[in-house]
């Protein structure tokens, strides 16, 4: 017997659970599915920042000719795995098409909308139900090795400075003064103040915690294996733990996403883009606070229990295998930039799948192939940024009231 219910989310990383949390606030009733465990894909090991300064899309002018310098060498910031996939070379054409000016500035006016609150939205959550990761709104820097990535550097802070994203230009000597630890290479800096981090996994897996006392039924191990259509509505969801009937299906399965909606009929133009972390624990001559070497596409983030350096783009399918070349350029880049780091006690080395769609907006929104069906995806590298501001735009959403802002440049059918 099928089990009749209001809401099923499918996907139990940051977007699913701030989903799950937003429309059990709403007086949902909600059932969260995932495949595995809670926090067990790209919102375990990513960097941990709520970082509005990353609004500006990844397409946009200049990039295609460093990519294809960087896109044949497996140890690049972006490596794209070589492959005759349909999908893919639809997927990069997509993308190349949107690597223009005015396409890029369009994005950031919708994704600087969708981020201009997010900071404070995360403190709330982190505050309202008193999570306990580390969660500090204490800026980010910006390190420029070479003279043309510090003119690159300088534009995209004006830019988002004209979207109300607050950046301050640094010199060399300014930004050494702040964090002495790096080479004295460098060339001269950013510093975006209204930027956040935290232990992501800690903040995921706290918050789902939660979810029950708000009426939330978590159902882990609990994977999606078939759908049963009626016309354009979702009729019935075939599980591992048997049949539901939802009135609304929330499709937040991050990098899973696109696979579910092509059984639905629904093709989305997004790939799985690998990220990879090393963990280590604390040690000195490193940064006080988040740091990214723009050129080399890295991150730092030191917490009080050790330090994470995470970064590159890697195209190569659904796949979850660790590359080791690109863990060691990693590696490598952190060592050229700040001279006392030392690869020892490492914790943990991680991979995840990031869904990134080709115009590198987010996808949120009500799919007019399926009357009940919500999409939240496509996040790319800002699943945590966007957690809440998602899950409150999907409550909105499904309960019908006026969305927070305006989500038409997510919607689903945009392409």
């Amino acid at each position: 017997m099928a089990e009749r219910c209001q809401d099923v989310v499918i996907g139990g990383g940051a977007i699913g659970v701030s989903c799950a949390e937003a429309l059990a606030t709403a007086g949902r009733d909600v059932v969260l599915l995932e495949q595995h465990a809670m926090a067990s894909g790209c919102s375990h090991g990513n960097a941990g920042w709520v970082t509005p300064c990353h609004s500006l899309p990844i397409p946009g002018p200049g990039l295609v000719r460093q990519s294809l310098r960087w896109m044949l060498r497996s140890d690049s910031p972006l490596y794209i795995k070589p492959s005759l996939r349909p999908s893919l070379l639809g997927w990069l054409w997509r993308f190349y098409r949107h690597c223009n000016e005015k396409r890029q500035r369009q994005g950031l006016a919708a994704v600087a909308a969708l981020n201009r609150d997010v900071v404070a939205m995360t403190g709330d959550l982190v505050e309202r139900y008193s999570l306990d990761c580390e969660y500090q709104p204490r800026g980010l820097h910006y390190a420029f090795l070479s003279e043309p990535g510090f003119q690159k550097g300088r534009r995209e802070c004006r830019l988002l400075n004209e979207h109300e994203i607050p950046g301050e230009e640094l010199s060399a000597e300014e930004l050494l003064a702040r964090e002495p630890a790096l080479t004295r290479d460098v060339v001269g800096g950013v510093f975006y103040p209204a930027e956040a981090d935290f232990v992501p996994d800690r903040f995921v897996e706290q918050l789902a915690a939660q979810l029950p006392g708000l009426g939330v039924d978590v159902r882990t191990g609990c994977r999606v294996t078939g759908w049963r259509l009626s016309g354009r509505k979702i009729e019935q969801i075939e599980t591992a733990g048997g049949p539901l009937v939802p009135e609304t299906v929330i499709l937040a399965a991050g990098a899973w996403t696109g696979r579910l909606a092509r059984q639905l009929g629904i093709r989305l133009p997004m790939e799985p883009a690998k990220g990879y972390s090393i963990t280590l624990d604390p040690q000195a001559g490193l940064p006080t606070r988040p740091l990214n070497v723009s050129e080399s596409k890295f991150g730092v983030t030191p917490w009080e229990g050790g330090v994470r350096l995470a970064g590159t783009l890697e195209l190569a399918g659904l796949q979850r295998e660790i590359n080791q070349s690109r863990v060691e350029a990693i590696v490598r880049s952190a060592r050229e930039a700040l001279p006392g780091f030392s690869a020892t006690g490492v914790q943990e080395v991680w991979t995840g799948m990031r869904p990134l769609a080709a115009d590198g907006l987010p996808i949120i929104g009500r799919s007019l192939r399926c009357s009940n069906l919500v999409m939240a995806t496509a996040h790319g590298m800002l699943g945590l940024t966007q957690a809440a501001i998602t899950g409150r735009l999907v409550s909105d959403i499904t309960t019908g009231r006026s969305p927070t802002l305006d989500p038409v440049p997510f919607s689903p059918d945009r392409f």
